[in-house]
């Protein structure tokens, strides 16, 4: 649990979530995300219109029988991302997918693969809050870069949890420690 924390989230807040596993990282991103089992006492104030993109490990997101490109465009060619049309297939390439994984299924594709995807997906939502719980797992160093300066070039805040330092580093102005005393 969490004691006197006052934490403001503004529309710039690029937060990183540094802790072990097990020391309430998690629980706070449920808290955030209006989860009431995860508040014990204290309240969460938010604004009544906030949109939050939110990247989660079990990648519940994605629909796993249908394409890449239909997963980023299901309804035509393009993608907007940050109100600019993009052609879906250019999109993709940006996120280092082949031309020919394109028409695959999801299910055929790797976890880091998946995972690319599905960062690739939420930066087209319209969202002034983007959590992302663990997106470095089994992402390869070119693909790290693409997340790196997706999140930088990102019009919103951003709450990130991850182990690599480094990478907090480089896309965080502040980073919160969960001492491994805490529980969740």
């Amino acid at each position: 649990f969490f004691k006197n924390l006052n934490l403001i989230i503004s529309g710039k807040t690029r937060l990183g979530l540094l802790g072990r596993n097990g020391s309430g990282k998690s629980t706070l991103i449920k808290a955030l995300m209006g989860d009431q089992d995860a508040i014990q006492a204290g309240k969460i104030k938010k604004y009544d219109e906030l949109n939050v993109s939110y990247f989660e490990q079990q990648r519940a997101l994605l629909n796993f029988n249908a394409t890449l490109l239909n997963n980023i465009c299901p309804d035509g060619d393009y993608v907007h991302v940050q109100g600019t049309p993009i052609f879906g297939r250019s999109y993709l390439d940006r996120f280092r997918f082949r031309r020919d994984q394109h028409d695959l299924k999801v299910k055929e594709l790797s976890g880091g693969e998946q995972n690319r995807l599905l960062i690739a997906i939420l930066m087209t939502r319209k969202a002034q809050l983007m959590i992302l719980d663990e997106p470095t797992n089994d992402l390869d160093f070119e693909t790290l870069e693409v997340l790196k300066q997706s999140l930088i070039n990102y019009d919103g805040a951003v709450l990130l949890v991850t182990h690599d330092r480094t990478f907090l580093d480089e896309v965080c102005d502040d980073i919160l420690y969960f001492p491994e005393e805490a529980s969740g």
